[in-house]
């Protein structure tokens, strides 16, 4: 259960391309949105998002992933 709200997470940041505008939609800190798609990064092994201080972008791995992951959520 805790990988698919990763994923769902995540899902919403790419959609965003913001962590903080996600949050907002989400209605959670973004620390915490933060932290769980760092931990899905981690559990799969693969960097789904590029974080600069302006904005984020997704990887070629990252595109892949929403793709399937959109069908899921």
């Amino acid at each position: 259960m805790k990988h698919l709200q990763g994923i769902q997470l995540f899902v919403e940041v790419a959609k965003a391309q913001s962590f903080s505008r996600a949050a907002d939609v989400l209605s959670v800190p973004k620390s915490t949105l933060s932290r769980q798609v760092a931990l899905l990064e981690q559990t799969l092994g693969l960097q789904l998002l590029t974080r600069t201080t302006r904005r984020v972008e997704l990887t070629d791995a990252g595109k892949l992933y929403l793709e399937r992951c959109e069908r899921i959520v």
